[in-house]
């Protein structure tokens, strides 16, 4: 399945299609969308998406464009289970591994004085973080390619497996930027007192 390039945009008629392809009754109908939006909004941040509703409204997109085409679909949330996992799936070739650098220094930095000073407040709001935090952030990040899928996975049984290794390195990322964020506003606080 080869990725789309513009989502769709669905029409209410076409929305109406779906509701009514789930049931006739219309207030089943809603409780049945409710349902399957639910179950896999969680089946998608249980894989670890942070954009689990943009992937739920793909999934839906990608159901209707079906119903549309005449499809003969017997089971709608075995079916949309179907589409949900294709659409992991495209999500994840999509999606680019960044390196630690790019996740905290601004792409706009185009001058080197400016992205030097990125990094030396990256090094050291990353040397400020708990030994353990220090461990997993830069572990999660380092090698490449089959390499860095071995790391992540060892790195993740000692942490309590893939999610909590996901969850964990989020919590950390959020301490750095804020980090980086107060470091890089210091220069520009000393300044304006200097004035």
């Amino acid at each position: 399945m080869a990725p789309r390039a513009v989502r769709r945009i669905v029409s209410p008629e076409g929305f109406g299609r779906f509701l009514r392809w789930l049931s006739s009754d219309n207030e089943q109908a809603v409780r049945e969308y409710q349902l399957i939006r639910r179950r896999l909004v969680s089946f998608f941040i249980h894989r670890g998406c942070t954009n689990s509703d943009e992937l739920f409204d793909e999934t839906v997109d990608i159901v209707i464009g079906k119903i549309d085409a005449g499809t003969e679909i017997v089971t709608p949330l075995a079916y949309c289970y179907g589409v949900a996992r294709n659409v992991l799936r495209t999500s994840a070739r999509r999606r680019k591994p960044v390196s630690l650098d790019r996740d905290f220094v601004s792409p706009q930095a185009s001058d080197t004085e400016t992205r030097e000073q990125e990094l030396q407040c990256l090094e050291s709001c990353v040397t400020r973080l708990p030994a353990d935090d220090r461990r997993i952030v830069t572990s999660y990040h380092e090698g490449r390619g089959r390499e860095k899928i071995e790391a992540r996975k060892a790195l993740a049984e000692g942490v309590g497996g893939l999610n909590a290794l996901r969850v964990r390195v989020c919590r950390i990322h959020k301490v750095l930027r804020l980090c980086m964020i107060d470091c890089l506003n210091r220069p520009a606080k000393a300044k304006s007192l200097e004035v």
